[in-house]
């Protein structure tokens, strides 16, 4: 395994793989790494003959993308769990790197980035998708891999690759999840013993209105009731937003006729934590 910090030397490591012939899949992390991401890398690894994981933290005027405390990045830990599940090139650049004194330049997908996580934590997407496209400019995989856990981040993404005419393959992972179904995050580490058990009620959540889906159910306003409810019922659980929206342009929705996303997000103590569950289809 190979790690660098440098455009030049990033540029350089991959086009040695790409002579080889080899296909890049690409993991972006923040570092922190957990069961989810690692997953991740189980998949690229199978489907390409070189994996590029990179691990930068957002700058400071952005919200992290994941809501773990950071000071629980441990590099050497991240290195060493990389290099067992075969990644081949590990990029680590500091911010300087990325976004040295003179960029001027953010990507803004239109509609996508204000509502949701968005209007909750303003500027948050628009980071995303800078950081992001900045990124794979620079690595230039032919496959990205994302886990579902993040989905308002697909259909970003997904809109950005296909807007900008990018040859990139999105492939979006299940969402790895606890035995007691928590969603698999950084986050969780911030959790108390009682606010842990409190937390999975994002899952019963999301799990009611896919029951109530299953069940012949297809008004919107009902499935957000079940999930509603269901957050009241936790009194350490205090609600941010629950969503039925369309699955390819999350605009909320009346009634449930095609493929759409259950989301909920709602703070457990002083921890954000996000979940959703798609409806109608399956994650691949």
């Amino acid at each position: 395994m190979e790690t660098v910090r440098t455009v030049a030397d990033l540029r350089a490591a991959i086009l040695q793989r790409r002579v080889a012939g080899d296909a890049v899949g690409f993991i972006p992390t923040m570092g922190a790494l957990h069961d989810g991401q690692l997953s991740l890398l189980r998949r690229a690894r199978a489907e390409n003959g070189c994996v590029v994981v990179s691990s930068f933290v957002n700058p400071a005027e952005f919200t992290a993308l994941d809501e773990g405390d950071q000071a629980h990045r441990d590099e050497r830990r991240d290195l060493a769990l990389l290099e067992q599940g075969g990644a081949d090139i590990v990029f680590l650049p500091n911010r300087a790197t990325l976004f040295p004194d003179a960029d001027a330049t953010r990507v803004i997908v239109d509609g996508l980035t204000r509502q949701l996580e968005g209007a909750s934590r303003p500027g948050h997407l628009d980071g995303l998708t800078t950081v992001l496209i900045k990124l794979l400019h620079l690595v230039g995989p032919a496959r990205l891999y994302l886990g579902q856990r993040h989905a308002q981040q697909i259909v970003i993404l997904r809109r950005m690759i296909n807007d900008l005419f990018m040859n990139i393959d999105l492939v979006v992972c299940p969402t790895i999840r606890e035995a007691d179904g928590l969603a698999v995050s950084s986050a969780n580490a911030m959790l108390s013993i009682e606010e842990r058990h409190a937390a999975t009620c994002l899952y019963a959540a999301i799990s009611a209105a896919k029951d109530a889906y299953d069940a012949g159910e297809r008004s919107a306003e009902v499935l957000r009731a079940r999930m509603t409810d269901t957050i009241a019922g936790e009194s350490m659980a205090r609600l941010d937003y629950v969503s039925v929206a369309d699955a390819g342009t999350l605009a909320e929705l009346r009634r449930v006729t095609g493929p759409a996303l259950a989301l909920v997000a709602a703070w457990v103590g002083r921890t954000r934590l996000t979940d959703n569950m798609p409806l109608a289809w399956d994650v691949a």
